[in-house]
């Protein structure tokens, strides 16, 4: 098949030709990969971001927490849910708004520990991890960020 294309009269005739033949089936790889961009069309939507505090953009704290064991507080927000995260030497407390199902902590390679929600939307976790993490739940989840 010849793709002469830098004529219009050309590609005209190549677009006809493919509006014109008919197509019983659309191949399934085609189906999947159409659901797939699909998918993708909100990510950034969807995904929390840091959009109202972590503590350690607060200069005031971080000092404070450079000098003592201070827990660093985390709050993610996207549109009707909140979650609230606090990371200590302890483990991990949060809450999410509105309450639902669990929460699960994931890092790149797969490990991952999920906690169930309580009806005030509170959840406890053990240690954090160190390097990359987000937060996973019903309703969507977090970006990647570092603890």
């Amino acid at each position: 098949m010849r793709h002469d294309w830098d004529s219009d009269d050309v590609l005209l005739d190549a677009l006809r030709d493919a509006l014109s033949t008919p197509s019983d089936e659309v191949p399934p790889e085609f189906v999947e990969a159409a659901k797939a961009a699909f998918t993708w069309r909100n990510i950034d939507e969807e995904l929390l971001l840091i959009t109202s505090y972590d503590s350690v953009l607060d200069d005031t704290l971080f000092a404070r927490a450079r000098a003592t064991a201070t827990a660093r507080q985390l709050v993610f927000d996207a549109d009707g849910v909140s979650l609230q995260v606090e990371v200590s030497a302890v483990g991990i407390t949060g809450q999410l708004m509105p309450p639902s199902g669990s929460v699960t902590l994931v890092t790149p390679n797969g490990d991952a520990e999920t906690a169930a929600v309580d009806e005030l939307g509170m959840f406890v976790m053990g240690s954090a991890p160190r390097g990359p993490v987000k937060f996973r739940f019903a309703s969507g989840c977090t970006d990647w960020f570092i603890l």
